[in-house]
């Protein structure tokens, strides 16, 4: 089957609208976690604290791990190159 690139445009396009739009609230719940966003990505399919775990949760809960946009959230560890201060 040949790649419908209009098609995968649009669907990229409403992921990207609906990603932005997330309550920051509700993200905040999977602080130091990744995620996997659902394809329109309207929500969080699954969550784990490594992203290897994700594919088999997806799975388990009727999502195709290849339509899914896998993110990992911030926690509250020091960024890089910040425990010794050089941060900027």
């Amino acid at each position: 089957m040949p790649f419908d690139m209009p098609s995968y445009l649009e669907t990229r396009r409403k992921f990207l609208a609906n990603r932005a739009a997330f309550p920051v609230e509700e993200l905040a719940k999977y602080s130091g976690q990744w995620v996997a966003w659902s394809p329109d990505g309207t929500r969080v399919a699954a969550s784990a604290d490594s992203p290897e775990k994700l594919d088999d949760l997806l799975r388990a809960c009727g999502e195709d791990p290849a339509c899914c946009v896998v993110e990992g959230i911030p926690g509250d560890d020091p960024l890089f190159g910040e425990m010794d201060g050089s941060a900027v």
